[in-house]
């Protein structure tokens, strides 16, 4: 049976003992961003708590903060697993139920993304959640008139995964159970992403997610070479950040640093991602950064992106860059911030900046997550042409770029989803030739990493390993891999695989367009899906590209099976 709240209006009524709560004992389990244009439910905003402790809660002296502006929740019983509805006055009696609480100054909600604390009355952090509008995925509900949901509340430090718009045809469920509720499985590690340096002497190291900040702000967690460390502080209310004071300055000379034993509030702690080097930022000079990549036909519900590389041998404060668009008629479009806050670029970084990295990366393939960076908007890129500038933040020109759809590869059979990639780093961007479509045997985009068409000095080569495979899912040699290296960009390729007998039975590629180097996987399985027979298999590799070469390559395998 669902539990009310018990709310104590009047001094001379007794109230029952609490204990005091401890982090997550009360989670934010429901938010209401944009009530319209209505489902169903009253067109206010709302914001739902929910006891998951064994305790009651007294609510009293509370404080519920959105994007910075407080307000403090009057005296109100919250019973073991039981949910409160919080609400601006006007909108109370709307709801017709039982467990609303009006909070006079409810903090305004806004529709794309925010972040929501709740204190409690000791200004302890009980749980935060930052919240954007992609969470809605690509449906009509990112519109209006339906509530955001938590999946799980025994998993309060998850973010996207544990949150997912209401199943509920009234467009939510103020004060009841949500839709969405089940159990998830959380295997997300916290990643140490980059680093800021806001002077000489302190350093914000930025993880991916939600820490125990219990463990997070031991300081012999972190290692710094070169470097002693005063201090570690974990940054409320997300917990995402830390901040650690150093003994002494650092200076413009490359440090290491290490995070060790890092948690998130599960437990799960990174062992890929906890170390990176840093250095004192200093001011980019012309060229020092430049612009390597454009994604601006980008396919529906998928986010446009600008990529940035530091090719000098300095770290720079990319916080202290700017991109903005030249119009038609000369003039300068709105300037952009790459990024909210400082960050460190250091040398042969990219950066990928873009309004919803979630989104980007579930489209495209993101080798390096934490090089995708999340900013407020992006200036305006048209299909069809377009020029961009990379400003510092005194305005000074760091690079600029004139594109055009014509700069696309003349073979591609589609530009829209495809990004334009830079050839050469050290050449002007006006170079002509200098800019290529990005290769399909990269997913049409490299967001945050190196390009996959550069001008390189290679040797090509074809190769098609093992000489036996078995594809039989004992995880050795279940796949046969051909791996390719071109020395320069514009190629494009087919892969055909013949049986003995000179028939093709597979067609692993079809006038795609090859990075610099790729690789290919081979399963076993035909055109028409199904397991083929042992044997032998010829692989057919053409290559060519717009001036007119060719090269061709036959190689052999043996496909096995095992004996029953």
């Amino acid at each position: 049976m669902l539990l009310t709240i018990v709310c104590w209006m009047a001094a001379c009524l007794p109230v029952p003992d609490t204990t005091r709560p401890h982090i997550y004992d009360a989670v934010i389990h429901e938010i209401m961003p944009k009530p319209t244009p209505v489902a169903g439910l009253p067109p206010f905003e709302y914001i739902e708590l929910r006891n998951s402790s064994t305790h009651t809660l007294q609510l009293h002296y509370w404080r519920l903060v959105v994007n910075k502006r407080e307000a403090v929740l009057p005296a109100c019983l919250l019973p073991p697993d039981s949910m409160v509805v919080l609400c601006a006055p006007a909108a109370a009696d709307s709801f017709h139920i039982p467990n609303v609480l009006a909070v006079d100054r409810f903090p305004a909600l806004t529709d794309d993304s925010g972040t929501v604390a709740l204190y409690n009355a000791s200004r302890q952090v009980m749980h935060a959640v930052a919240y954007q509008q992609h969470w809605y995925g690509q449906t009509k509900k990112a519109g209006g008139g339906y509530s955001l949901e938590m999946k799980d509340v025994s998993m309060p430090c998850s973010g996207r995964l544990n949150w997912q718009p209401s199943l509920a045809a009234a467009g939510g469920t103020p004060g009841r159970y949500n839709t969405v509720a089940e159990k998830i499985t959380d295997a997300t590690r916290p990643d140490l992403y980059f680093t800021e340096m806001p002077d000489s002497i302190h350093l914000i190291l930025h993880f991916s997610k939600t820490l125990d900040s219990a463990v997070a702000a031991n300081l012999l967690r972190y290692n710094i070479t070169g470097a002693s460390i005063k201090s570690a502080t974990v940054i409320p209310p997300l917990f995402k950040q830390v901040l650690l004071e150093l003994a002494a300055p650092v200076g413009t000379a490359v440090c290491n640093l290490t995070a060790t034993g890092v948690t998130d509030c599960t437990g799960n702690e990174s062992l890929l991602q906890n170390n990176l080097s840093f250095a004192r930022p200093q001011m980019p000079a012309p060229a020092d950064v430049i612009i390597s990549e454009l994604l601006f036909n980008a396919p529906s519900g998928v986010p446009e992106f600008i990529e940035v590389y530091n090719r000098s041998n300095k770290a720079i404060d990319a916080g202290q860059l700017r991109l903005c668009a030249r119009k038609t008629d000369g003039s300068l479009g709105p300037v952009k911030k790459i990024t909210a806050g400082s960050r460190i670029l250091m040398p042969g970084q990219y950066l990928a900046c873009t309004t919803a990295a979630d989104q980007l990366c579930d489209y495209y393939i993101c080798r390096q997550r934490q090089q995708i960076q999340e900013t407020g908007s992006l200036p305006s890129m048209p299909a069809a042409a377009g020029a961009l500038l990379l400003l510092r933040a005194d305005s000074q020109v760091i690079d600029a770029v004139q594109y055009t759809a014509a700069m696309h590869l003349e073979l591609a059979t589609q530009q829209k989803g495809v990004s334009l990639e830079r050839l050469d780093n050290n050449k002007p961007a006006a170079e002509p030739g200098n800019w290529l479509s990005a290769a399909g045997t990269a997913g049409y985009a490299t967001p945050g990493y190196e390009n996959s068409q550069q001008w390189r000095e290679a040797d090509t080569f074809v190769s098609l390993t093992p000489a036996l495979f078995s594809p039989d899912n004992d995880g050795t040699d279940d796949e046969a891999r051909l791996t390719y290296q071109l020395p320069e960009p514009g190629w494009i390729g087919n892969v055909t695989v013949f049986d003995a007998g000179g028939r093709p039975v597979r067609y692993l590629a079809r006038n795609i367009m090859l990075g610099n180097k790729g690789c290919m996987t081979w399963n076993g399985v035909g055109e028409n899906a199904v397991l083929l027979p042992p044997g032998i298999y010829i692989f057919f590799i053409e290559i060519f590209n717009l001036k007119g070469r060719v090269k061709r390559w036959k190689q052999s395998l043996v496909m096995a099976r095992k004996l029953s």
